[in-house]
Formats: structure tokens, sequence, C-alpha cells
């Protein structure tokens, strides 16, 4: 091997490494999730400055339709920074947003033919989630905190309801992982399968204990969605099946979701909405914030702005909390009110693209990848009605770039029954 070849060697396999211990960070913090992410796109630029291909794949992937639809949707966002409360702010929203979407592009172009550093990036994937479930888990179940805050980097005294806020993000991005790991676990030999459907738990239940009821949510759109293109995959017997497991599913979790604990109920808006599925803060966002799309409906406010509109600052009578703090905590009624029709319309779009696309080619071969990006859409997109700002730098990277580690794999296969379409007819 030349040096030339073993500098290139070295230089993948760190950005593997880098790129399957970015998200399992979070157990850390935000700031090294993203540091490990700068880290890794840093070593892809080196290594695709080297390898040409790298960036020629990229600009394949990015003039696909796919591609296509979401530049489309970048640019009917765009429609709204002249006219923003912040066009500055919203020009910078817009794009490192579009960087993230670029940066994910490259990592899955370097791992897209390079079995060797998936599985690297997979495994430290694994190993690294398992790491930060085990602590978090040691500190919640004995009080024990010393692994956690070690990893946390964080020995300031926390009160006594840390479990909920000190791990809620990683609560959250933990559900994201979800079918992901199990898409991994399903992949691998046996000893790597056990590690994966335990990590699989380890993040179901800390999405649980954590009381993360938008994950919660996401999980169950993940269920819906995964369920039912496996139903569509097996027929009309199976889709009458469908609807009585989708019943039974979303009962069990919106009992789930009414017995954890919450905050005190105050003034719903909506009576026919029990505060404990939806707490009567967000019911209060959601009712201000659609007032305001209502008055500027086509170009809305400029991204990552909506906190800004007059009112928003105003302390609700009962809360300690503004109108509209910091986000709307729905992803739908933040990308509408700040980009208004125009810009999301073509977002929407995108994201049924998507879907659809991942749908049929599930149900035409049974593709393992295409069900694991459903999965992934779901609980992401499902997940984004109820929490963090949709512009938030480390959850769009923790969804573009669980994406690319999944897009890179081969597609595989799913069992279940053959649809209609594999039988001829």
């Amino acid at each position: 091997m030349t040096v030339s070849a073993a500098t290139d060697t070295r230089l993948r396999s760190a950005a593997a490494l880098a790129l399957g211990l970015a998200l399992p960070a979070m157990v850390s913090g935000r700031a090294v999730l993203q540091g490990l992410a700068a880290l890794a796109l840093v070593l892809v630029l080196v290594i695709a400055a080297r390898d040409q291909s790298v960036f020629a794949r990229a600009g394949g992937a990015i003039r696909t339709r796919f591609g296509v639809m979401i530049m489309i949707a970048f640019a009917g966002m765009a429609v709204c920074i002249p006219g923003s409360l912040d066009p500055m702010r919203s020009l910078e929203g817009w794009a490192r947003t579009l960087a993230y979407v670029g940066a994910c592009v490259l990592f899955w172009a370097m791992l897209v033919n390079d079995e060797r550093r998936r599985r690297l990036t997979l495994r430290a994937f694994l190993v690294a989630w398992l790491i930060g479930l085990i602590a978090v888990g040691i500190a919640q179940i004995t009080g024990w905190e010393f692994l956690y805050r070690v990893l946390r980097n964080d020995f300031v005294p926390w009160n006594s309801n840390w479990p909920f806020h000190t791990a809620k993000a990683y609560a959250a991005l933990g559900a994201c992982c979800i079918p992901v790991t199990i898409w991994i676990a399903r992949r691998e030999a046996s000893a790597w399968r056990v590690v994966g459907m335990a990590v699989a738990l380890g993040q179901t239940a800390i999405v649980v204990s954590t009381v993360n009821k938008s994950g919660l949510a996401g999980v169950l759109a993940m269920i819906l969605a995964v369920s039912f293109a496996m139903a569509l995959r097996g027929g009309r017997k199976w889709l009458a099946t469908w609807v009585l497991w989708a019943a039974t599913a979303t009962a069990a979790v919106l009992f789930l979701v009414y017995e954890l604990p919450d905050e005190p109920a105050n003034r719903p808006v909506w009576d026919w909405v029990p505060p404990q599925i939806v707490d009567t803060h967000r019911q209060q966002i959601w009712h201000f914030t659609v007032g305001k799309i209502v008055e500027k409906p086509w170009t809305g406010y400029g991204i990552n702005v909506i906190n800004k509109v007059p009112g928003a600052d105003k302390v609700l009578d009962g809360y300690h909390a503004e109108a509209i703090p910091s986000h709307p905590h729905n992803w739908m009624l933040e990308i509408l009110g700040e980009t208004g029709v125009f810009g999301f319309l073509p977002v929407l779009l995108a994201v049924a693209w998507a879907a659809g696309r991942n749908l049929l080619r599930y149900m035409r071969a049974g593709e393992g990848r295409a069900m694991t990006l459903l999965g992934l859409s779901a609980v992401f997109w499902g997940s984004s009605l109820f929490n963090f700002s949709i512009w938030s730098s480390w959850w769009l990277i923790g969804y573009f770039l669980l994406w690319a580690l999944v897009a890179a794999g081969t597609p595989g296969a799913q069992s279940a029954p053959p649809s209609r379409l594999t039988r001829g007819g």
C-alpha cells in the first residue's frame, strides 16, 4: 500500500468513526454532536478533494427527481427572506439548513460504495448508543449519576427532575434512531444483532422514562406507518387487520401519554383535547400562532423569527411563559407561519414525495432500506409536531445524517407477504 493510499484509508476510517459517534454523542450535549458532524465534514471534504468521484456521486444525487424536489422546497422558502422581520437571521437559518443537507449528501456519497466504512460507522453507532444508554439507565434507576455526569462533563448540581430535563433532547433523538437501530440489527451477525436490539429497547425506554410525549407521538407515527406499509403489501385481508392494530396501538400510546406526569393544567383552548394529551400551554401557543398565520398567509414572517411577531413576547395569563417561547412546538405551524404558503407547500410536497417513494419501493420489492426510511420520516415528522424548533441544528443534523446512513446501505429485503404488485396482478 502506498503512502497516499494509507493516508486515504485512515481518513476514510476516521470519517466513518466520526459519523458513527456523532448522534450517540448527544448524550454529552448538542455541541458534541455538532462538533463530531463538523469533523466528519472536514474529513469528507479532504477525501473528496483527493477522490473526485465523491463529489460526482453527490452531484448525481442532487440531480435526481428527489434532489430537485428538495431544491424546489428551498427555493420556495427563500421567497420569504426579503420580507422577513429579520432578513439576516432568516438567511442564516435557510443557508445552514441547506448546508446540512449538502453535507449529508457528501456523507452518503463517501459511504455508498465502501462497505467496510459503512460497517465501521454502524457498529460505532451501536456501541456508542449502548454506552450512553447504560450510563443514563444507571443514573435513573440507582440515582448514581457519576457515569452520566462524566459523559456530559457536567458536575453542576441537578434538581430532582434531572432525568426529565437533562436527557429530554437525547431521548428525542433516540426515538428517531429506533427504526435505524432495528435496521442495523437485522443486517448484522448474531452477536451484533443482540446489541442492536438491546439498544433499540433502551432507546424506547428512555423516551418513556424522560416523559417525552412528543417522542412517543413519533414512535406511534412510526408504528402506524410501518405497519400500514406491511399491510398494503399483504393485500386487503391485511389492511382489515391493520385497522384493528392501528386502533389498538393508538389507544395504548394515548393511554400511556395520558398517564405520564405533566405540568398542571391551566387554561385549555379546546375542551375536546385532554390537557394530559396536549398540554394547555401548547394549546395556547398553537392558538396564538394560527392567528398570526391568518394575518400573513402567503410569505410568512421569515425563517426562524416567528417569536418576533407582535405579541409573541407577551406572558400568558396563568403561565410564566410567552405566547410563543422561541418557537411554536409544531413544524407545520412553524414553517407555515415563517415561510407562508409559498414555502410550506413545496416542503410538504417534498416530505410526501419521500414517503411515497419509499412506500412504493417497499411494496414492489420488500426493500428493508425503504421501510427504514419510511419509519425514520414518520418518527421525525410526527415527533416534530409537538417539540423542538424545526430549525434546531442538532435536530436537523440528526435527521439528515440518519437518512444518509440508511440510504448508503444496500437495499436488503424485508420479510412480508408479496403484494399484488409483485404477484403480477
